[in-house]
């Protein structure tokens, strides 16, 4: 478990880098504030479990796996909501319907060999 840990630090930071590098501001700075959390536990060495006193850092490990956890569910279902509220404000414009019907007019037609 120990050995994932450098791995899951350099995604959570590319992910909160591409994210601002895009545009993205607040879920990039909620990813960077995420970043910083785990960054503050490996730095204190509690991101790691030791062996021996697996069983004593039971209860702390769990709390912050739930916190780390609930962050990523959150962000998860923020990104997922700006996802459909983008897709449908693309679909309620009238340019957006018509591009909408000639895609999947294309993509029928591709489908179909027509």
């Amino acid at each position: 478990m120990n050995r994932y840990v450098t791995h899951e630090l350099v995604a959570q930071g590319c992910l909160a880098g591409l994210l601002v590098l895009s545009g993205k501001w607040f879920a990039g700075l909620c990813h960077a504030g995420l970043l910083a959390y785990m960054l503050q536990l490996c730095s204190t060495r509690q991101m790691y479990v030791e062996i021996t006193d697996a069983f004593r850092q039971l209860p702390q490990q769990k709390k912050q796996r739930l916190i780390m956890l609930g962050a990523h569910l959150l962000l998860f279902v923020v990104i997922v909501y700006r996802l459909i509220e983008t897709a449908l404000l693309v679909l309620l414009t009238p340019e957006g319907r018509a591009m909408t019907k000639k895609l999947l007019h294309e993509a029928a037609a591709s489908v179909h060999g027509y």
